[in-house]
C-alpha cells in the first residue's frame, strides 16, 4: 500500500466535484487514477494546516448525479476537508 497526501484539489460542473488533485510529491492526478488506486488498496488523505489531523480519502458517488467523485472522511476538523483544499 502506498500512502499519498492530497495537498491541493480542482473542482468542475454543475456540483463543484473533484476533477483532479496534487500531492504532496509534485504529482498530479486525475479523480479516476484517484479512484482506482484506491479501489487497489492505496490511501490517500488530507492533513490539517491548524491542528495536523488527517482525514482519510475515499470513493464517493453523487447522491444528485450518480457521478464518480472523492471526498475526505467527516471529522470535527474543516480545513482538512479534501473540498476546502485550495485548487491546484
Amino acid at each position: 500500500m502506498t500512502e499519498h497526501q492530497i495537498t491541493c484539489a480542482n473542482k468542475s460542473g454543475e456540483h463543484s466535484h473533484i476533477v483532479s488533485v496534487g500531492t504532496s510529491d509534485g504529482t498530479n492526478l486525475t479523480v479516476k487514477a484517484v479512484r482506482r488506486a484506491i479501489k487497489a488498496g492505496n490511501r490517500f488523505y488530507t492533513v490539517s494546516p491548524s491542528t495536523g489531523a488527517e482525514a482519510d480519502v475515499r470513493r464517493w458517488r453523487c447522491l444528485l448525479c450518480q457521478k464518480g467523485t472523492i471526498r475526505s472522511n467527516p471529522d470535527q476538523v474543516t480545513d482538512n476537508n479534501v473540498d476546502n483544499l485550495d485548487p491546484c
